[in-house]
């Protein structure tokens, strides 16, 4: 059996492969493009949504008795980040008599110090914070975190890791929601 010219078999070849490609990159791209019309066709519908679960909301008994949040900052030699993170987290708009924060110290620096002078700072305008230094820092953040949710008193959880600055109106960040039921 003779299949002719081998070059004119391997021109078919690589010819057939280019194809098949450029044939997925056309249906990637036209995905992309299906789906930013069916976001601009379906967004009134999202946004009109939106407005009537929030007055929902609004007229529910939850809306006058809020759940009480504990919001757990594990930290770890981040004295650059610390005052920047403390702001964030104590500027949430939530009523200040149901939030906790909690500082989860594990630092082996002076960070100990300006943490504990911040959490000092907050609680004289009104926060309930505390600062929590472990000594022996067996089990890293899972362990500290664990620490501080013995003594936490929130129905929730948020847990913002210091890299992390949550909005004053974080409600869900990056499509998830960020309160956590305690079990």
């Amino acid at each position: 059996m003779v299949f002719g010219n081998p070059d004119t078999f391997f021109h078919y070849a690589l010819s057939s492969l280019y194809l098949l490609c450029l044939s997925g990159l056309f249906l990637y791209g036209t995905n992309c493009y299906v789906l930013l019309l069916r976001f601009r066709r379906y967004r009134r519908k999202g946004l009109v949504e939106h407005r009537r679960v929030l007055k929902e909301f609004e007229a529910s008994p939850w809306h006058k008795d809020l759940p009480q949040v504990t919001v757990q900052l594990p930290i770890y030699n981040e004295r650059y980040v610390i005052r920047r993170l403390l702001e964030a987290v104590c500027a949430l708009d939530y009523p200040r008599d149901r939030l906790e924060i909690q500082l989860l110290d594990d630092s082996t620096d002076d960070i100990a110090e300006i943490a504990h002078a911040l959490a000092a700072q907050y609680r004289q305008q009104g926060l309930s914070i505390i600062h929590v230094r472990r000594k022996n820092r067996h089990g890293f953040k899972a362990g500290a975190l664990k620490e501080g949710m013995e003594t936490a008193r929130g129905e929730f959880l948020a847990i913002f890791d210091v890299d992390f600055v949550p909005p004053a109106d974080c409600r869900h960040v990056g499509g998830t929601r960020i309160l956590i039921t305690l079990y």
